[in-house]
């Protein structure tokens, strides 16, 4: 009897052995498995604004095949040919549902010929869970990837032009631009930061040759400061010789284990403790997710690194408690939390987390040589235990010390139970916590006292980083976390200009905070940070069905032309005579000139010069 012949098309040609592997167990069908390397497609330059997009006919979207992947196309369509069924089981996220939908159109795959298929894990037992589970294509999801490129299309061929002649900037994106004015923002912030001075006063004692210091506090035992230093000195003279304890407090305190990762936790983790850029972040979680082969056998690390989700799969959990249970103890294990969803999650996939707990990074690192991704992967693991492990137990005491009335306070953390810190720690200064040492009694007469002003000055909020940006692209909505290597990249880019790193910090450069004033005056309206925030949320409303993108894209398109044909319109008039002024470029910036130029030199900096 003649085998059934299935064509299955990936993304990524590292996953095609490893799915030969798995799917040689089905004995009654031969399976082909080819990748297509990414998207095939892209939107032509052709047509109003060179746009690819026929803006006066539904939006229709017209793309055409990337040349570089022409042979591939060629490859798979003699596959395509002669396969009984196909499988499209590229990425699952928006981008794979729209690759899926271009592989189909482009290759021309009858509709009762085709399935998609979707794992989130590259394991044997998820892939065939997945061909039994094959359906459609999501066109919703494949719309939403649509209308983003179309989006950024727009813009950045519409805003480019305008944004280049008026401020030589090099090229205006959707998010990027937004980015770049957060980046703007607190750059200016800085420079219109006024520092003020103010002054604390410590308690500093001795017992037993050692050394201690408490710090004034309100009657709530909450520390308190001063606008000047003559403040202190009333303090001052107003104490006496005897400090005494007056109240003791000792409570316990839970810390609970973060989350299981989400791409965004993942990323800002990786940066915050390795010093990776987003982009070297996300590569190796890449290699992670499709595995390594160790004696010809492929081992799968992690599942898909593209997620909102922290929540973990059902299936998980039971062995993720048989292990803890088993390698660290009962009295370790807890209940992974639940996650509430971001408001601002796209698809539901599970947390991102390793797949089998038996290969520990020290087991990994006899089958592979590549220190970085060894790092990467103990994070994961680790992060992936915690999430399901006893909280940590602190005591904490306050020691509240009173003089004449005038009320001190010392703190003091010890770690009575590690809990999930067994293996993993969340801030670098974990094991810096204040302890005191040292036996106290409540009306106790503290010895070898004096006291000491201190004075500092406000600061303004400090530049971003890598990970404090993104963090605040996350928190903002700019984007998607699968979005933010792309962003900062562009951003970072040196032949734009837009920033400069100094010591991990961005600092814009005259170009781009003269772009950011620029978008600012002609399209605040549009290329801002509620509005690009809401188009996100626009576009996970048209992933699940609930918004139309021609709609969509149509108000927008509309909004953005308006504001366009306003970018020449010049309402301010010469100083010297009147007259309506124009639009002139001088050799280094553009510049407000006079209409009755040259009977009249009367000229105006624009607004974003």
């Amino acid at each position: 009897m003649k085998k059934k012949r299935i064509l299955m098309i990936v993304e990524s040609p590292n996953k095609v052995l490893t799915l030969k592997e798995f799917l040689k167990e089905d004995t009654s069908t031969d399976y082909v498995v080819m990748a297509s390397a990414g998207h095939i497609e892209y939107l032509k330059d052709s047509g109003k604004y060179n746009l690819g997009i026929d803006v006066d006919n539904n939006f229709k979207l017209d793309y055409q095949i990337i040349p570089d992947k022409k042979k591939i196309l060629n490859d798979l369509k003699l596959q395509v040919e002669a396969a009984d069924e196909v499988y499209l089981a590229s990425d699952p996220d928006r981008e794979g549902s729209r690759i899926a939908s271009s592989l189909q159109h482009f290759l021309k795959i009858p509709k009762d010929k085709y399935k998609r298929v979707v794992f989130h894990e590259i394991t044997k037992q998820a892939v065939f869970k997945a061909i039994k589970e094959a359906g459609d294509i999501d066109k919703n999801l494949t719309y939403a990837s649509e209308t983003r490129d179309a989006l950024d299309k727009i813009v950045g061929f519409r805003l480019s032009k305008p944004a280049r002649d008026k401020v030589g900037a090099k090229s205006v994106g959707r998010c990027q631009s937004a980015g770049l004015k957060l980046i703007v923002q607190r750059e200016e912030e800085i420079q219109n930061f006024i520092s003020e001075k103010y002054f604390d006063l410590y308690l500093l004692f001795k017992k037993n040759s050692k050394e201690f210091k408490a710090k004034y506090c309100d009657e709530k035992g909450e520390s308190k400061s001063f606008k000047n230093k003559e403040e202190c000195n009333q303090i001052i003279s107003s104490c006496n010789k005897d400090y005494i304890i007056d109240k003791i407090e000792r409570k316990q305190q839970l810390e609970n284990p973060q989350f299981p990762f989400t791409t965004s936790t993942f990323q800002r983790e990786v940066i915050k403790k390795l010093g990776f850029t987003t982009e070297e972040a996300m590569n190796c979680a890449q290699k992670l997710f499709e595995g390594i082969s160790i004696n010809g056998k492929h081992i799968a690390l992690t599942t898909y690194l593209r997620t909102d989700d922290a929540n973990m799969s059902p299936d998980f959990l039971p062995i993720l408690e048989e292990y803890i249970k088993k390698n660290y103890g009962e009295n370790y294990y807890a209940p992974v939390r639940k996650a509430k969803k971001a408001e601002n999650a796209q698809e539901g996939h599970e947390c991102f987390r390793v797949i089998d707990l038996e290969m520990t990074p020290e087991k990994l690192s006899h089958y592979i040589n590549d220190d970085i991704l060894l790092k990467v992967y103990s994070i994961i693991y680790n992060r992936t235990l915690a999430s399901s492990m006893k909280p940590a137990i602190y005591s904490t005491t306050k020691y509240l010390i009173d003089n004449n009335g005038n009320k001190f306070v010392m703190n003091s953390k010890e770690l009575l139970f590690e809990g999930y810190k067994k293996v993993y720690s969340y801030k670098e200064d974990d094991d810096k916590e204040e302890i005191v040492k040292e036996v106290f009694n409540e009306k106790e007469i503290l010895k070898d006292t004096s006291l000491e002003t201190i004075e500092k000055e406000t600061k303004p909020k400090p530049r971003y980083t890598e990970d404090t940006f993104q963090n605040e692209l996350d928190k903002r909505g700019i984007g998607r976390p699968g979005t933010f290597q792309n962003i900062i990249k562009i951003i970072k880019d040196k032949n734009r200009g837009y920033v400069d790193i100094v010591k991990k910090e961005f600092i814009p450069t005259e170009k781009g905070i003269k772009l950011v004033h620029f978008l600012d005056e002609y399209f605040g309206d549009i290329i801002n940070l509620d509005y690009t925030a809401e188009m996100e949320k626009d576009l996970d409303l048209i992933a699940n069905g609930k918004l139309d993108k021609v709609k969509f894209l149509s108000v927008f398109y509309n909004r953005l032309e308006e504001s366009i044909s306003k970018v020449n319109e010049v309402k301010e008039i010469c100083p010297l005579c009147g007259s309506p002024m124009v639009l002139r470029k001088g050799k280094f910036s553009t510049f407000l000139g006079c209409s009755q130029y040259p009977k009249c030199n009367g000229t105006k900096k624009l607004g974003y010069n």
